[in-house]
């Protein structure tokens, strides 16, 4: 546990890194098979794609956990489609670049970066038609393929200042 607290703790700092390619080591097969699950919601799973519910239904557990920032943590796959649906009601071009996947056991972390225009309502707020642009950390736990857990950070004071929910830091 604490090797993965420790990875958490490496991806975090290096959130405003420079990009550098993801590089796969020496994977078990089980954390291969992981990387592929985490890698299909990124990829197939995407918000902005048709058929995507479909795919989080598939990988994600009945009752996953969902953390977001200080929120409290939902439980369940319908609160997770629905915020994912909901970030893509308030960005609808949301683009996700994907800079690091590191894998160790049932742990799967995902840095990259999100690009996007706010056409429309976010968390309560109305479209502003601002662009954001904010790196992003997601770390997920896998248990019988299916993920279990997710942790989900990003620069969300940029982003609600870049949508006008707050006013600019001096």
């Amino acid at each position: 546990m604490h090797r993965v607290a420790a990875l958490a703790t490496s991806l975090f700092a290096a959130l405003v890194a420079s990009p550098a390619p993801a590089v796969a080591q020496d994977r078990t097969a089980t954390e291969d098979r992981n990387v592929a699950i985490v890698t299909r919601l990124f990829d197939d799973g995407w918000g902005a794609r048709p058929g995507w519910e479909a795919v989080w239904r598939a990988h994600l557990a009945p009752n996953v956990r969902t953390y977001f920032h200080a929120f409290p943590p939902t439980e369940g796959r319908a609160p997770a489609i629905a915020f994912n649906r909901d970030l893509f009601a308030g960005f609808p071009d949301l683009h996700m670049s994907v800079e690091d996947v590191v894998a160790e056991g049932n742990t799967v972390i995902v840095r990259g970066r999100l690009t996007g225009r706010h056409d429309g309502p976010f968390l309560g707020i109305p479209a502003s038609g601002a662009s954001v642009d904010v790196p992003d950390v997601t770390l997920f736990r896998l248990r019988d393929e299916k993920v279990v857990e997710s942790r989900y950070f990003t620069d969300l004071l940029a982003v609600m200042t870049a949508i006008g929910a707050i006013p600019p830091m001096r």
